[in-house]
């Protein structure tokens, strides 16, 4: 009976990989094309006034808060980066829509073309012919193919292996070494002919065989030169925003911090003598207490007010980091338009390495800076905020 055979995993690879032909330097219809310091720079910075503050966080009431005012006074930064960030989403879809829309028929006729476009498979006849031959048809058939390309190579080859010639002819010669070699594994096959094939000089090849190849290896070494800029940019981000947690830290636990103030309210509330009040009972005395808590009011108020300057100070610098990011991966991909490839042919998928979606998630990460600003922002604005407020609601 005749069996439908399935090529290797390696020799399909190997028949699989054919070349890639670079692309243009034409401008990318996202990448490179969105000034990302734009919409850094229009976030505003922090207020430089602790009732400023308070105003942006809870509205102008501080009695009747507005829970809702500060998410609105960063939505429109937030909302223009997702909007942005949206059409990136949508492009990669839309590219990985046609691959999927290429279907299976299309991918196994691409690599049915490859597969024939090689001088063995083609020897034995195709694809399609390989497909419906025996075990021992196909052994015989590839046999008869390496000996005949050996003879006489064609498919854009030059040249003759001496050492293939040399098996070929030993096989068809000695039976008894022919049985040998008909009984040894693949690796055992494929080691003999590299033993035999040792000193054989390669053969020359037609100039489009060497360009295809050196296509190849450049798109290589871009897409390596393209994983390590991306890879080095995000440990620059990563340093930045670790800078950035250790200052605020720092300014929340030197000197006299609201944790400090906190314990100090707390002794000298247990300090206040004790009074009756009539059906209540016993407990502090109200006046020195409300006095008490009125002064602890305006220490963490005026120790907000430092701290919103350093933490303005401490954003800022976190958004210069975020900027300077921005414009290194700008110059980079501006500079370097020949490295973006992301075909999406049955070719293209089968052969081609894909510079482009990593790209396009980097540069949507870049833009999604802008919301983690935002977020930044708000959570410092809160920490001091509630101060005011606190000291607002006591008076």
């Amino acid at each position: 009976m005749k069996t439908t055979i399935r090529l290797r995993p390696y020799i399909l690879i190997l028949l699989l990989c054919g070349a890639w032909m670079g692309r243009s330097s034409a401008q990318h219809p996202l990448l490179g094309a969105t000034d990302l310091l734009l919409p850094i720079d229009e976030i505003p910075g922090l207020p430089n006034q602790l009732a400023a503050a308070a105003d942006r966080a809870y509205g102008s009431d501080l009695i009747n808060v507005d829970p809702g005012t500060l998410d609105r006074f960063y939505q429109p930064y937030v909302q223009k980066a997702a909007d942005r960030i949206k059409d990136y989403q949508d492009y990669t879809r839309q590219k990985m829509e046609a691959a999927n829309g290429a279907g299976q028929d299309a991918y196994l006729e691409q690599s049915i073309r490859n597969a024939n476009a090689n001088p063995i498979i083609a020897n034995m006849g195709g694809y399609e012919a390989i497909s419906n031959m025996s075990e021992e048809e196909r052994k015989a058939a590839a046999l008869q193919a390496a000996g005949r390309y050996a003879a006489n190579p064609t498919n854009g080859q030059s040249g003759q292996s001496a050492g293939m010639t040399a098996l070929y002819q030993r096989v068809v010669s000695d039976p008894v070494y022919a049985q040998k070699f008909q009984n040894m594994s693949d690796a055992e096959k494929e080691a003999e002919l590299r033993k035999y094939m040792a000193n054989d000089q390669a053969p020359a090849r037609p100039q489009a065989q060497i360009d295809e190849a050196q296509n190849l290896a450049d798109r290589i070494r871009n897409t390596q030169a393209v994983q390590l800029k991306i890879a080095a940019l995000q440990q620059q981000l990563s340093q930045v925003m670790q800078e950035f947690s250790l200052a605020v830290t720092r300014i929340e636990q030197r000197g006299r911090n609201h944790d400090a103030l906190s314990e100090e309210m707390d002794i000298r509330y247990n300090a206040i003598p004790m009074v009756v009040l009539g059906e209540y009972g016993r407990d502090h005395d109200p006046e020195q207490v409300q006095a008490l808590r009125l002064e602890m009011a305006v220490l963490h108020c005026d120790r907000a007010k430092e701290e919103l300057t350093a933490f303005g100070n401490a954003w800022n610098n976190l958004r210069a980091g975020y900027r300077e990011v921005a414009a290194e991966y700008q110059d980079f991909i501006t500079e370097n338009q020949a490295m973006i490839y992301g075909g999406v042919s049955p070719e293209d998928m089968l052969n081609g390495v894909n510079t482009e979606f990593p790209l396009l998630q980097f540069e949507a990460s870049m833009i999604g800076l802008v919301t983690d600003l935002c977020q930044q922002a708000k959570e410092l604005i809160i920490k001091t905020a509630i101060w005011e407020k606190a000291y607002q609601e006591l008076k």
